[in-house]
């Protein structure tokens, strides 16, 4: 059986292949970026007209459609201008107040998004940027206790733990 294929061989040649096409791409896509314009034509990208594609964000949460758009723009967008984005791209409309919300718990809980005086980034393009702490708002995070105070809460807390460990208590 002269004519035995090695397909573990091929597959390797086929992936390496890919490997540096890729790597191509990445390498326009890059030079692309340098120029100030973006790949266009295929779904979720920018037209020349910087407008999102009418199915950019099909499928896509607020947020995720967020940080697509911001980086597509490469530059910092309010949240109306994000919001007419959404639109244009294949999103439901959205409330104002509902956008800026889950874009703002995105930042508190993720990071990957910031808000700079009203207006969306990457947090990547700012790694030097940290939000103001409550404390510098003037509120503190928790409250301050006095000694007697912390005292008498070690003193409850280990009532509790007596009454569990003696059955007298039932967790919930």
């Amino acid at each position: 059986m002269g004519n035995d294929i090695n397909y573990a061989a091929v597959l390797a040649d086929i992936d390496a292949r890919i490997s540096k096409l890729q790597a191509t791409r990445e390498g326009i896509v890059d030079l692309m970026a340098l120029s100030g314009t973006s790949p266009s034509g295929g779904p979720g990208g920018l037209s020349p007209t910087g407008k999102p594609a009418h199915d950019a964000f099909i499928g896509m949460s607020i947020p995720d459609a967020a940080k697509k758009h911001l980086a597509s723009a490469r530059k910092k967008l309010s949240t109306q201008d994000l919001m007419a984005a959404f639109t244009e791209g294949g999103l439901p409309e959205s409330k104002y107040n509902t956008v800026y919300a889950i874009l703002r718990r995105r930042e508190k809980q993720v990071g990957d998004v910031i808000n700079m005086k009203g207006d969306w980034a990457l947090s990547e393009w700012y790694p030097n940027h940290r939000p103001k702490s409550k404390a510098a708002k003037g509120e503190s995070e928790a409250p301050e206790l006095s000694d007697e105070e912390i005292a008498e809460l070690v003193k409850e807390s280990n009532q509790v733990v007596d009454e569990i460990n003696l059955g007298t208590k039932k967790v919930s």
